[in-house]
């Protein structure tokens, strides 16, 4: 889990470096090349491609591309770590959508830490003046749409084929983000490093995607998904030390009572109801 986490630190690194070049066409780049690699890995092991719940697996295919995208857009347009602590909601978030979905209540100590969550981005808006309204609400719509894919993957998990749920996001993806781009135009010719940097992304995808279930299939999910909150502090260390970006100590505590919200829901050991 380590890897995985260190491996989506670099790719969220390139892509906010990767200022200039449209969110657009950088995930359009992302999804081909995962989806070369998926295909051959399918290929390969003979697992077959499409599976047989074919309208989850689209809808899957277009949480994430939303989520994904909303993504890279905050990473263009907050800094580094604040973009990621946003995007680090998705556990809560997705909590929320089960239970609404299976009208099951709520344990008192689990809303307490989903307030303290929304407290944690509210100070981040308000203390942080680098922070506008636009970024962090297309943040948390992000976070909304990745809550929807992971509940969709939680119930095809056992019924599909990891690869097969792997290959229906850049399947889906490809077409929907070349749809946009043929309607808006919104593409640059850039120089060779950034199209390098845009296929390293891909291959970044990929292997962080593989690790992150491998991590899960084999560790217990509390302690993995605790090590995959080092993606935060690897946010800091390059927000600061590559993009000069500081933090005042009021917003360090937002960014605090949003990681000690999604970690306190993590480990707290109650059932969904108490």
């Amino acid at each position: 889990m380590m890897l995985a986490s260190f491996i989506f630190a670099m790719m969220n690194l390139i892509v906010k470096h990767l200022g200039e070049i449209p969110v657009a066409q950088i995930v359009l780049m992302r999804s081909i090349v995962m989806l070369i690699i998926v295909i051959g890995v399918i290929k390969h092991k003979k697992i077959s491609p499409f599976g047989t719940h074919k309208k989850l697996l689209v809808f899957r295919g277009v949480f994430g591309s939303m989520g994904i995208a909303f993504f890279f857009y905050t990473l263009h347009n907050m800094p580094l770590a604040s973009a990621v602590v946003v995007h680090y909601l998705t556990p809560i978030v997705t909590v929320i959508i089960s239970v609404l979905v299976t009208r099951v209540r709520i344990a008192p100590l689990r809303w307490f830490f989903f307030l303290l969550c929304f407290v944690g981005v509210y100070i981040v808006k308000d203390f942080d003046d680098r922070v506008e309204t636009l970024p962090i609400v297309i943040g948390v719509l992000g976070t909304i749409a990745a809550s929807a894919a992971y509940n969709v993957i939680s119930v095809l998990k056992k019924a599909e084929h990891h690869y097969v749920i792997m290959l229906y996001f850049p399947m889906v993806t490809v077409p929907l983000v070349l749809a946009y781009l043929l309607l808006t135009g919104d593409w640059v010719w850039t120089s060779a490093t950034n199209w390098l940097l845009l296929v390293v992304i891909g291959v970044c995808t990929y292997f962080a995607q593989y690790f992150l279930t491998r991590a899960y299939q084999i560790g217990e999910v509390s302690r993995v998904s605790i090590v995959s909150y080092l993606g935060i502090l690897y946010a800091l260390f390059f927000g600061f030390f590559l993009f000069d970006e500081w933090y005042s100590p009021i917003v360090f505590v937002g960014l605090v009572c949003v990681l000690a919200g999604v970690l306190g829901n993590i480990l707290y050991k109650g059932n969904i109801t108490d």
